[in-house]
C-alpha cells in the first residue's frame, strides 16, 4: 500500500465516522437506533457497489479506500452492540431483537443491492 493509497483510506474512514456521527445526532435519545440501521445500510450499499467494480477488474486500491475507509468508517458493528445491550438494559428485548434481526437483514440486503446496481450501471 502506498502512503497516499493509506493517507486517503484514514480520510474517507474519517468522511465515514463522521457522516456517522451526523446520522446519530439526527436520532431522539432513548429512540430505537434507526440512525445506525440507515448507516449500516448505506456503509454495505456503498460496499457491494465497489466489490462489484473490483470483481469487474477496478483497482483493489477503491476497495481499501471506499470499502474499507468510507463504508468501515460508515458502519459500526461496536454500536450496534452497544445499542443492543442498552435496549435489553431497558427491558426492550424484542426492540433489541428486531434491532439486531433488522440490521443483519437489510445489511445483506443492501450488499446484494449494491453489487446488482454496479452490474445495472454497467448494463450486465
Amino acid at each position: 500500500m502506498t502512503p497516499l493509497t493509506w493517507a486517503l483510506a484514514v480520510i474517507a474512514c474519517g468522511v465515514g465516522a463522521l457522516a456517522r456521527w451526523g446520522l446519530g445526532r439526527l436520532q431522539a435519545p432513548d429512540s430505537w437506533p434507526w440512525a445506525m440501521v440507515a448507516a449500516n445500510a448505506l456503509g454495505c450499499l456503498g460496499l457491494g457497489v465497489v466489490a462489484g467494480a473490483v470483481g469487474d477488474g477496478a483497482s483493489e486500491t477503491w476497495l481499501l479506500v471506499l470499502g474499507g475507509g468510507l463504508a468501515g468508517g460508515l458502519t459500526t458493528f461496536s454500536t450496534l452492540a452497544v445499542d443492543a445491550v442498552a435496549l435489553l438494559r431497558a427491558q426492550r428485548r424484542r426492540a433489541s431483537a428486531a434491532y439486531l434481526g433488522a440490521t443483519f437483514a437489510i445489511g445483506l440486503a443492501a450488499v446484494a443491492a449494491g453489487w446488482l446496481l454496479w452490474q445495472v450501471i454497467t448494463i450486465r
